[in-house]
């Protein structure tokens, strides 16, 4: 594996600025440009893989094609990017809008019919070249914050259209409508003892370092003492002028005695490299501190189209009577830096620090497969499912699986099976195996197949049989039954479950299929009355709404629309 790794390392495509036009796509809206979000910043379990524009908080700002080229994929969510619109340029890149409110007349049109044709609200289409050409300054939507979105904002991406790698935008120019001459802002360092027998200023356990500034600008890390194998980690990030927000930062670059050791820099990745972020930071510390440290070493996994170069895998190796020097560059696209110089000397302090990890029988070797068994509970894990070897917590009390933790990472889905055939079947139709997030129960998609039950699942904790027989909530309609609708716009009422969560839902107004918008953020659907579906006098409105045990609600009323 480590050799694959490192085949892949070197065919990966090196992108340089002089590839990009910078002069070839224009601003996608006619606001100021600031940014909210860089490409590459650091996200729960992803890469940013665009920039985020701000919207001045509100909604509804147009949305223009950035250049000529057609509308080649519209994907309506009512998760991740909401409602997006992709647009395919004859130069061989894609430029992509997300989380947007509402859409051009042109592409509305298409939406909705094929949103009735196929009686679904998400909806993915993959226009010809000839169906919704575009020209540069077109308008093709107005921004929002639909999907996954916490606040208004325009996500844009560009993509190489071919390898759909995601590209910094600011290659393309867009640096130039952002003013920076502010460097990173550096917040911490960390040193970590790598193998067993290392300790870092009397420490087994990661050590943080203070900084001092030098009259130079530049940082001078406290010594540090050790033996053995270590690697550093910083947290970090980058402002520019005019913006209070925290942005990711575009390249570090390290150096031992002055000579070039570890680099990464956020010009391209593929989206398969995204969920490597929790390899990239201290996924631990992330996970019980929400602080991000990004390590400047790896394991035998890690993103290969953002870590430029490494030496020795960025560990450094102390040996006796040596002293190194070891620097980090921090710098962002603008070309603004912050530096941190770090001596580093061979010693063995007396320990006060001492490694708290617990050793439990069940040493997991990360690259090989894993299974474990007890009572009616089984896990298997593929290998690389984890991106390092540890101790698994692994226990089965009262028909209950203990897991593990959520401080581990982990890479790749793994199995959990639960032998149920002591459970009589007529129980067994709303059950499903749930594992626990925080105080709540959570729903995992169950397959079934005679007597066992199981899930595919990325998650660690505690893991049990739980069971749905509720129905869905329908409530809080914007009407009352017989009322005159005459002055309103728009049909809204609220769903939601408690428990597996709704899979789907139809409503129905005089019998006829409606498109109902499901905002999820707010619980809500909404239908526009626009679409001619309703009439003069009497209509009567049917909703429908299915959770993922099947269990299902309905709603009916109806109202009236004046005469004209």
């Amino acid at each position: 594996m480590r050799i694959l790794v490192f085949f892949l390392f070197f065919l990966t495509p090196i992108f340089s600025q002089d590839q990009y036009p910078r002069d070839y796509f224009g601003s996608p809206l006619d606001i100021p440009l600031s940014i909210a979000g860089s490409f590459g910043e650091l996200r729960p379990n992803h890469f940013h893989t665009g920039i985020d524009f701000r919207t001045q908080q509100k909604e509804g700002f147009p949305v223009y094609a950035t250049a000529d080229g057609f509308i080649s994929r519209v994907n309506i969510s009512t998760y991740g990017y909401g409602k997006c619109i992709y647009i395919d340029h004859p130069n061989g890149f894609t430029t992509v809008y997300a989380h947007l409110q509402s859409l051009a007349p042109a592409v509305h049109k298409l939406v909705y019919e094929t949103q009735y044709a196929q009686k679904s609200y998400s909806i993915e289409i993959r226009p010809g070249a000839d169906i919704l050409p575009v020209k540069k300054g077109e308008l093709i939507g107005y921004s929002g914050n639909t999907g996954g979105s916490s606040g208004p904002h325009l996500h844009f991406e560009v993509r190489d259209t071919k390898t759909e790698f995601a590209i910094n935008p600011f290659f393309f120019g867009y640096d130039e409508k952002v003013k920076d001459t502010k460097a990173p802002i550096i917040s911490g360092l960390l040193v970590y003892p790598i193998s067993d027998k290392t300790n870092v200023n009397g420490s087994e356990k990661p050590v943080n370092i203070p900084l001092t500034l030098q009259k130079d600008g530049t940082y001078l890390a406290g010594k540090v003492t050790a033996n053995g194998s270590i690697g550093f980690g910083l947290s970090a990030h980058d402002i520019s002028d005019y913006n209070y927000g925290k942005n990711g930062i575009f390249r570090v670059d390290a150096y031992l005695n002055g000579i070039p050791y570890y680099e990464f820099k956020f010009d391209s990745f593929s989206f398969d490299e995204m969920k490597h972020i929790n390899c990239f930071i201290d996924y631990p510390r992330y996970k019980l501190t929400k602080q991000r440290f990004q390590k400047l070493f790896v394991g035998f996994l890690y993103p290969v189209s953002i870590i430029k170069m490494m030496k020795n895998s960025g560990i450094i190796e102390l040996a006796n009577n040596f002293t190194l020097y070891y620097k980090i560059v921090l710098e962002d696209f603008h070309g603004n830096k912050s530096i941190i110089n770090v001596p580093i000397s061979y010693g063995k302090l007396p320990v006060t620090q001492f490694d708290d990890e617990v050793k439990t029988p069940y040493l997991l070797k990360a690259q090989n497969d894993n299974s474990y068994a007890k009572d009616d509970i089984s896990v298997f894990f593929p290998e690389n499912t984890f991106y390092e070897d540890f101790y698994l917590k692994f226990e089965v009390k009262n028909n209950e699986l203990l897991l593990h933790d959520e401080t581990v990472a982990v890479n790749n889905p793994f199995q959990i099976t639960f032998d149920v055939s002591k459970i009589p079947a007529e129980e067994r139709e709303k059950m499903f195996i749930a594992n626990l997030d925080g105080n709540k129960t959570e729903y995992n998609s169950t397959f079934k197949k005679e007597n066992i039950f199981l899930i595919k699942t990325k998650k660690l904790g505690k893991f049990f049989l739980g069971k749905d027989e509720m129905m869905p909530k329908i409530y809080n309609p914007n009407f009352k039954e017989g009322d005159t609708l005459d002055l309103q716009n728009n049909l809204k009422i609220s769903i939601s479950d408690e428990l597996s969560g709704i899979k789907e839902y139809n409503a129905y107004l005089n019998g006829k299929w409606i498109l109902m918008e499901y905002e999820t953020k707010l619980n809500r659907l909404i239908h526009n009355f626009s679409d001619d579906i309703f009439a003069d006098g009497r209509n009567d409105f049917l909703i429908e709404v299915k959770d993922n045990m099947g269990n299902t609600a309905k709603f009916e009323s109806h109202f009236f629309k004046t005469k004209s």
